[in-house]
């Protein structure tokens, strides 16, 4: 949140999942820039994702997104 500061954003941070959608509406309500740090569990996958080292066009996306992109049905 700091670093946000020093960029003259806003910095909302959320670490437990009862608090995520107070943490959304507070970074939507808000007029001007946010940097939002949602905390994950280290295990979980979450998409899209941005491997280390990688571009941003090279983002990883779920199985389903990629299912969807190409056309496929999901049933």
């Amino acid at each position: 949140m700091k670093l946000a500061e020093a960029f003259g954003c806003k910095g909302i941070l959320c670490s437990d999942p009862k608090d995520l959608d107070d943490a959304i509406n507070e970074m939507l309500a808000y007029d001007g820039p946010v940097i939002f740090d949602c905390r994950v569990e280290k295990h979980e996958n979450c998409f899209p994702m941005i491997p280390s080292g990688k571009p941003h066009n090279e983002m990883l996306l779920s199985a389903d997104a990629d299912a969807f992109k190409s056309g496929a049905v999901l049933v």
